[in-house]
């Protein structure tokens, strides 16, 4: 479901926008509406709303001025502006604050599902940037935990020290057909001792971690819905397209071309990424 604010002077157009336009159709609820900017920027602060549709000129605080605002604070809404004024310096306006669409006065209602459509599309992707963070961010918090909690000896230092170049090692060659004893022979160390060391201080295998990293760069390169599923694979250093495959869906829960096309983890349809 997409929340969704209406910031509109005119209570005619308001009010028909809210109660006849089938937002149940787009999976879209108004949650809430203003007549003017100001009203409109404590209404949204408040409720946080995923989309708002907003005139430019009102009284008071304008549509541009609000979005100004908003943007300024950090606030994530995608924004759809409607308007009974084609000015062009606007337009620019508006595209510099990141603005979905620009609709302009009187508008048919298949142009404003096509400008939602896009929108939600939007939303859809910061939700799955932040889902993958989040997972990213725990990943990396188990690391930050096993490495302050280890040894604090000079043993400790020494292996945390060969982890960090482990980890450097393979940040830098992920690409390439790497293995342990790839890493093993960069940091002058046998393969059996680094393999230990890693585990030891990371909790995880040198394998599982490589795996991880290479995933971790393929979901980004899959934003990018232009980008092919075997040129990923072989991008983040893969020689068969199935086994990556295989281990993209094992992490994900999707597999990669169900990324890139908007699926959820969860194997939801959503809106694909634009």
């Amino acid at each position: 479901m997409y929340r969704v604010v209406l910031v509109e002077d005119s209570k005619l157009l308001r009010t028909g926008m809210k109660y006849t336009f089938d937002w149940d159709a787009l999976d879209c609820e108004v949650i809430g509406d203003a007549e003017n900017g100001q009203e409109g920027l404590s209404l949204i602060r408040q409720t946080q709303p995923d989309i708002v549709i907003t005139d430019i000129r009102m009284p008071g605080l304008d549509g541009l001025e609000m979005i100004g605002q908003l943007n300024s604070e950090g606030n994530s809404a995608v924004f759809i502006i409607i308007s009974a004024y084609s000015d062009f310096s606007y337009a620019q306006q508006a595209v510099r604050y990141g603005v979905a669409d620009y609709l302009v006065k009187p508008f048919a209602d298949s142009e404003l599902v096509s400008s939602l459509k896009a929108a939600c599309a939007r939303v859809e992707e910061h939700r799955q940037e932040q889902l993958l963070s989040q997972r990213l961010e725990k990943v990396e918090k188990s690391k930050l935990i096993a490495f302050s909690s280890y040894l604090s000896g000079e043993e400790g230092k020494i292996k945390r020290d060969y982890t960090r170049r482990a980890i450097q090692y393979i940040k830098e060659h992920y690409a390439e057909n790497i293995q342990v004893h790839s890493i093993a022979e960069a940091l002058k160390m046998s393969e059996s001792h680094l393999s230990k060391v890693f585990r030891e201080t990371m909790h995880n295998t040198i394998g599982e971690y490589l795996t991880q990293y290479r995933i971790k760069e393929a979901c980004r390169l899959l934003r990018n819905p232009d980008n092919r599923v075997n040129e990923v694979s072989e991008k983040v250093g893969y020689t068969d397209q199935r086994y990556f495959s295989v281990s993209f869906k094992r992490i994900m829960g999707v597999t990669p071309v169900n990324f890139r096309d908007g699926v959820s983890p969860k194997g939801v349809k959503t809106a694909k990424i634009i």
